[in-house]
């Protein structure tokens, strides 16, 4: 095996598999599964996204300020000064890339494991198919979705929505037209999660 596949099946695929093939085992339903699984994987992920948002929160403060910069200077003065905002506020660009580096092989490992998993347990979560795409679910995390963006814009007291609020929207969309693709199974993963985000955002940043 590829020396980079088998470190992603170690550190990423087989934990998750295990740990989704454990609480099915004991609860003997896939869709509470899933609901377990996705607690553990924002449990785990609880300190990388606590500073994350915290990093956010900064930034968002600093989006008029950075803005006038943006105005005022060009070149590598206007780099200069950004910079120098950053340094003096301690906010650190990077941490959403950082992130990402770690967020997205979960993601990956979790589409491969949501499909084997459909295919070796019974998909019924009450009266829903988790294998197949679902509107409901869809729409749901969507809208958690939504509601999460909008309480962090509350909670950094921005009255004008700044461009990368506007983005999130646009994400939340797309977010939406990638789920009515897939199996629930993702649906309930994102919906969970973001209710779980909405909860960390209620208890520790407000």
């Amino acid at each position: 095996m590829n020396p980079i596949l088998q470190f992603f099946d170690l550190i990423f695929y087989q934990p998750i598999y295990q740990a989704l093939l454990f609480f099915y085992n004991y609860l003997r339903d896939f869709g509470l599964a899933v609901i377990s699984l996705t607690i553990l994987i924002r449990l785990f992920l609880f300190p990388l996204n606590y500073k994350m948002s915290k990093e956010q929160e900064k930034f968002l403060r600093l989006k008029k300020e950075i803005e006038n910069i943006e105005k005022k200077y060009r070149g590598e003065e206007k780099t200069k000064e950004i910079l120098t905002l950053y340094q003096k506020n301690k906010v650190n660009p990077l941490w959403s890339f950082f992130s990402f580096l770690i967020q997205f092989p979960i993601l990956i490992a979790l589409y491969q494991v949501f499909l084997k998993g459909l295919n070796q347990f019974d998909p019924n979560f009450f009266s829903l198919d988790l294998s197949k795409p679902n509107f409901f679910l869809v729409f749901c995390a969507m809208l958690l979705q939504i509601f999460y963006f909008n309480l962090v814009q509350k909670i950094t007291k921005n009255k004008e929505i700044p461009p990368q609020i506007s983005l999130n929207y646009f994400f939340a969309l797309l977010t939406f037209l990638i789920l009515l693709k897939l199996p629930s199974a993702f649906s309930l993963y994102f919906a969970i999660s973001y209710v779980f985000l909405i909860f960390q955002k209620l208890i520790f940043h407000v």
